[in-house]
């Protein structure tokens, strides 16, 4: 891990000398070089305290996070998300500029491991927003790490379209900026993309760069975790021979060195001869998985290693052990459980197993006083009605969680209604508008732009039959407004209604647009598009070229800003508009009306994307927009 430590002067005095940072610095590298994540810890806690002694902020910025990294090896989630949110008020004081959004990323990751993908995605997209604030379309390491990770959690969400589109800028920033092991991670999990889709082909074409960029930048953890994703592509095709190689090289490359990858590829090699009934070979390798899962607590892999154990154990006729397992595996189960529905199990097995003692009590009072029938019959008596009580109450249970279960359905059904029939009305009035503009542009082009045409065709006449008046200052006067007027005009029917949509691309069009502003003086617009605009229907095409006008008046109106970005990308599953500027900013939760932002809203909710603004005094203004493949061509 590169550092870039540095001193800097707090209450205009300097902190520290050349040679206190650069003792921190050799110990810092002196922690980030042990592999074990205790003794690794304990001379980070060093580093931090001397740091905090100097009052050397980048010290204790690179302490905390590097620290809260081991903690994550260890898979201490929790430790490790308490010790990134210490770091995040030292990220103003580091000299990483996205500092900031490393630490969102890095709190979303922890929960993305504990196996919170709604709460690690919210922090994903803090970071992203961070990201884009500190370094604007930069193709740093951070900004392909965040949309790996955002890949990664709606995959878990099983948004798939969604994922492979984050992969996919992943993958672009990742190449822009020649970042290999962020291209790597990209191509890796595209590959498992694919591989869950069944498309094998182009699994194995991703997984196969990242065996070769590892080979290439020497990092021997992607080319163990490569050739592993590779194996799994190939048990997926029913390769059964073909998987077991590159499994056999998965294990040989991370064995003592990557332990996780060690177990990942042992799993699937376990499962591969399983497949070719090479049965021996499959107990041995996934009874080794299933030692380095305990010392290393993966608890991801407990319930897989048992459950393929159980399976060769059936077929070897090793019923004992298969039993065994069995029960260890409900175990498993159970703890996988959620605490409501394991709260629930247990309510039902107290209540079993307490009619099951009330009826042994009963059987053995009967047994006792057989000469007292009365007794007897009064046992039995409260035995039923308890037998029958339970029995009710068990159904008034099964009857209520399925009347709630039928509520909650109508109820997210009746809000799918309600988000669908907001966007209809959403929808009407944006077509509304767009109607009311055309009528308005056409007017002015056809009436008012012809009459404007006759009057200067009569001043025209006039220098025929009277040259001598053409030489009046007051006639040309008339001539100049004249001819102002029409160009004013022509500029207010493009403006309200855009013909250069129907004879260009949307990019073409936006660029047309964003030179004409230009050319009024005063803003400098950098305009980047990447990707490709065809195929964009009309309606989509006129909402976002509107959307960027809004956009555009507002900075040229209210931002006093001299410089201005606006880009357009397009990959395989997103639509994104960013529009930037250099001018004054402001409030944004003082301002929720006005400068056309209810107008830009509308638009983006009538085309189902998703509208995010961010701004601060004196430091301008981001917009972020962002639309899914399916809104690009209805």
């Amino acid at each position: 891990m590169s550092l870039n430590f540095f001193a800097w002067a707090q209450n205009g005095s300097a902190i520290k000398s050349v040679t206190d940072t650069a003792t921190i610095n050799n110990l810092f590298h002196k922690a980030d070089k042990i592999l074990n994540p205790d003794s690794a810890i304990v001379l980070f806690d060093n580093v931090i305290q001397q740091s905090i002694k100097a009052n050397y902020g980048e010290g204790v910025f690179k302490g905390l996070m590097t620290k809260g990294i081991k903690y994550f090896e260890k898979e201490n989630y929790v430790r490790y998300r308490n010790i990134t949110m210490e770091a995040l008020p030292w990220a103003a004081r580091s000299a990483r500029k996205d500092a900031t959004a490393w630490c969102y990323n890095n709190i979303g990751e922890s929960y993305f491991d504990e196996g919170d993908y709604i709460r690690a995605s919210e922090y994903y997209y803090t970071a992203l927003r961070e990201q884009r604030k500190a370094m604007g379309d930069a193709p740093t390491h951070n900004a392909a790490n965040i949309y790996n990770s955002l890949g990664l959690v709606n995959m878990r969400l099983n948004q798939t379209e969604k994922a492979i589109g984050y992969f996919s800028m992943a993958q672009e920033i990742s190449e822009r900026g020649k970042l290999y092991f962020q291209l790597a991670e990209a191509y890796q999990n595209k590959g498992g993309y694919y591989i869950a889709l069944h498309q094998t082909d182009s699994a194995r074409k991703y997984l196969a760069e990242v065996v070769d960029i590892g080979k290439r930048i020497g990092k021997p953890d992607l080319v163990a975790n490569g050739n592993c994703d590779l194996g799994k592509a190939f048990i997926d095709a029913g390769a059964y021979e073909e998987a077991v190689k590159y499994l056999q090289t998965a294990i040989a490359i991370a064995r003592s060195k990557f332990p996780y990858i060690v177990v990942d590829a042992s799993y699937s090699l376990g499962d591969a001869w399983y497949h070719l009934h090479r049965y021996k070979e499959a107990e041995t390798i996934l009874e080794n998985a299933l030692h380095e899962v305990m010392a290393h607590n993966y608890k991801d892999y407990y319930l897989k290693c048992y459950t393929k154990l159980i399976e060769v154990y059936k077929v070897t006729g090793q019923y004992k052990k298969a039993m065994d397992y069995l029960d260890t595996v409900a175990v498993l189960k159970d703890s996988l459980m959620s605490s409501d529905k394991a709260k629930e199990i247990n309510l039902m097995e107290l209540k079993y197993r307490t009619a099951e003692k009330d009826k042994q009590i009963a059987q053995g009072q009967l047994l006792i006083a057989q000469q007292n029938s009365k007794l007897v019959r009064k046992n039995i008596w409260i035995i039923s009605i308890a037998g029958g009580v339970l029995l009710l109450l068990l159904a008034s249970l099964a009857l209520y969680r399925n009347t709630l279960h039928k509520q909650r359905l109508q109820a997210e059904q009746i809000k799918w209604l309600e988000q669908e029939n907001k966007i209809g009305i959403l929808k009407a009035a944006v077509q509304g508008e767009d109607n009311e503009r055309g009528r308005i542009a056409r007017e002015l082009h056809d009436g008012i732009g012809g009459m404007l045409s006759a009057a200067m065709m009569r001043f025209s006449a006039m220098h025929h039959d009277d040259q001598a008046i053409t030489q009046s200052p007051a006639y040309k006067e008339a001539m100049d407004i004249l001819e102002e007027m029409g160009d004013e005009i022509r500029k207010t029917a493009h403006n309200l209604m855009p013909d250069v949509l129907l004879k260009q691309d949307l990019a073409e069009a936006v660029q047309h647009y964003c030179n004409t502003v230009q050319e009024g003086g005063g803003l400098q617009i950098d305009f980047q598009s990447y990707g490709q605009f065809g195929n964009l229907s009309e309606d989509f095409k006129l909402n976002v070229y509107r959307i960027i006008q809004e956009l555009l008046k507002n900075i040229t109106q209210h931002a006093q800003a001299s410089h201005a970005l606006v880009q357009l990308l397009r990959n395989e599953q997103l639509f994104t508009v960013t529009v930037e500027d250099n001018g004054t900013g402001f409030k944004t939760d003082e301002v929720k009306h006005g400068l056309g932002l209810n107008n830009i809203r509308t638009r983006v909710s009538s085309l189902g994307g998703d509208f995010a603004l961010e701004s601060e005094g004196g430091k301008g203004t981001s917009v972020f927009i962002e639309f899914e493949q399916k809104a690009l061509h209805t």
